[in-house]
């Protein structure tokens, strides 16, 4: 995406106004995506949470179901962790294509989760998420049908930025979650802590 520089992105993305919005926009970036957020800008959130979910999953056959996938930095990150079976859903079907090159993933889907989200049922043993759950994204509403992919006693680490961490709280209790790790920290090399890095177990 050529005469915008990676911070200009960043601020279209937390102001995303729909879901073609965003897709627009994801598949456009899609090719400098990675450049632009871990190289230029140094973004360590995908890291930190990926080794979150392996402090408190120590299953390494877990299936685990990647929100948001983006271009697979997680599933990259959770690879290295040892978990072999990760399957990614984004709204950005030129994100998913980077992603597949990365060999990380069984499967890849398009995926609006602000839609009802069909399936076979609880199938994932834990759901992480890296940048899904901020401003102009995916709101709390969501966490309900999320969790009908989840098996009982599943695991979610996510980043959930401070902004919209509250309502998040209050949709993660309703919704039979027991945090069991809530730290507010930054995401970006020498960044503000400005997201909420959040491990839930449900019951």
């Amino acid at each position: 995406m050529p005469d915008e520089d990676a911070e200009s992105l960043v601020a279209r993305a937390r102001s995303l106004s729909s879901t073609e919005e965003a897709a627009v926009l994801y598949d456009d970036w899609a090719a400098t995506y990675d450049r632009d957020v871990f190289g230029v800008l140094g973004v360590t959130g995908s890291q930190r949470i990926a080794d979150l979910f392996a402090e408190f999953v120590p299953e390494r056959a877990t299936e685990v179901l990647d929100l948001g996938c983006g271009t697979g930095a997680v599933g990259c990150q959770l690879h290295r962790h040892g978990f072999g079976v990760v399957d990614g859903v984004d709204l950005s079907r030129a994100m998913l294509d980077v992603a597949a090159k990365t060999g990380v993933y069984r499967d890849l889907t398009v995926m609006d989760l602000t839609m009802p989200i069909g399936g076979e049922g609880p199938r994932y043993g834990g759901a992480v998420s890296a940048g899904t759950f901020t401003t102009g994204h995916v709101g709390p509403a969501a966490i309900g049908q999320i969790t009908n992919l989840l098996r009982p006693g599943s695991t979610v680490a996510w980043v959930i930025a401070v902004p919209v961490w509250d309502s998040f709280a209050v949709a993660l209790y309703v919704s039979g979650y027991e945090v069991v790790h809530q730290s507010i920290e930054a995401i970006r090399a020498n960044g503000p802590r400005e997201s909420v890095m959040v491990v839930a177990r449900h019951a």
